[in-house]
């Protein structure tokens, strides 16, 4: 279950402007980067209404080191 789990929580939409997962932003941080800036970038997510920045922030703040 644990694993069922970790797969639906990456599988979730994040911005829903424009469909970005998790799994996405989690690639783009994969591929280096390290910002709101770069991940707006990257995928665009976070260019339309905003609303989804702080969870994108959330998202960096865990996964970058």
């Amino acid at each position: 279950k644990l694993i069922y789990r970790r797969n639906k929580m990456e599988d979730r939409v994040v911005c829903s402007c424009l469909d970005v997962t998790y799994n996405t932003i989690k690639e783009a941080i994969e591929n280096g980067a390290k910002t709101l800036d770069d991940i707006k970038d990257e995928t665009e997510a976070g260019t339309i209404c905003g609303m989804c920045e702080d969870e994108i922030q959330e998202i960096l703040d865990e996964l970058v080191k």
